[in-house]
């Protein structure tokens, strides 16, 4: 015989003389898989009120406004009411930075920080738009930390034009 001993003597069959005896009688070998506690499958109504109360009263309790922009920097409003999306640059001593792009017939906001003004504190904003030669310059501009210039793209860019408040 294939099958074990155990320790008093009395013969174990194996898996294979089990699945055989079982096939002779016209029954077929399923070995058992281990039991698991049962889930609900719904949790119940308490529970679920619950954890929607501990949810909502989970949330922050300090005040997430941002920074007020005279602590961060200069904000920049973008207009574009051109037909192809524009690169905006701030150049700032000498050197343009490429600071967003904005696409065609929509608007943006965004807020710059200090550096970007350089130390002499004038900025030029210039916007070209994608797959076209031209572009639009501003004079120099004296921006102080905390004002907001808003560029308003044209269609004509000649029409182009600027505020700061």
């Amino acid at each position: 015989m294939t099958g074990k001993t155990g320790r008093t003597g009395t013969h174990v069959p194996s898996d294979r003389e089990r699945t055989k005896n079982m096939r002779s009688a016209g029954r077929t070998f399923l070995p058992t898989l281990p039991s698991f506690p049962s889930l609900p499958s719904f949790p119940s109504f308490p529970s679920l009120i619950i954890l929607v109360l501990i949810t909502a009263c989970a949330g922050p309790r300090q005040n997430i406004d941002p920074e007020p922009v005279e602590a961060s920097g200069f904000s920049l409003i973008l207009n574009n009411r051109h037909l192809l999306d524009v690169n905006i640059f701030v150049q700032h001593d000498g050197q343009p930075d490429r600071v967003a792009t904005v696409t065609s017939a929509t608007s943006s906001a965004i807020v710059l920080p200090v550096r970007m003004l350089g130390h002499s504190k004038t900025i030029r904003i210039i916007a070209e738009p994608i797959g076209d030669d031209s572009r639009y310059t501003t004079e120099l501009l004296v921006v102080q930390p905390g004002q907001i210039i808003e560029l308003n793209v044209e269609s004509l860019l000649a029409r182009s034009n600027y505020s700061i408040q």
